[in-house]
């Protein structure tokens, strides 16, 4: 049984007030609560799950263009299905940090690989890991 350690990355998105881009990033305050942040501070929209803080969020920022960020497709093992499902940026993120690619992921209970994430996340997770090692040392 994983311990939780509140608040936890869990997806990231774009949006383009008056042009510029800007990142959002999903974060999981406590168990029911998911709370979009900009430039480390809190925005008006949450969500008691995860499905609801981005349904929220489309409406609040439809505007601004906002999008999700492609964290590639997961797939469940040992018996891969056929299309995938999008992957949430931490599932991104335990796959490629494991050796192999498989991980085993709680919510879904079975051992899971993500593949086919965009430049775009990868390029985000390595400039967000650099900012939290040197947050932390």
């Amino acid at each position: 049984m994983a311990v939780n350690t509140f608040p936890k990355l869990i997806h990231l998105a774009q949006i383009k007030p008056k042009g510029q881009v800007q990142y959002l990033l999903l974060k999981q305050v406590s168990l029911e609560r998911f709370v979009w942040f900009a430039n480390d501070s809190e925005q008006p929209v949450e969500g008691g799950s995860i499905g609801t803080a981005i349904r929220l969020a489309r409406k609040h920022w439809r505007n601004d263009f906002f999008r999700t960020v492609i964290c590639g497709f997961r797939y469940t093992l040992p018996e891969r299905d056929e299309h995938g499902i999008n992957a949430l940026y931490y599932q991104m993120v335990a796959s490629y940090r494991s050796a192999n690619g498989v991980y085993y992921d709680d919510e879904a209970g079975h051992n899971c690989i993500v593949n086919f994430a965009s430049q775009e996340a990868l390029s985000l997770w390595k400039q967000l890991d650099k900012q939290q090692t040197y947050a932390s040392g």
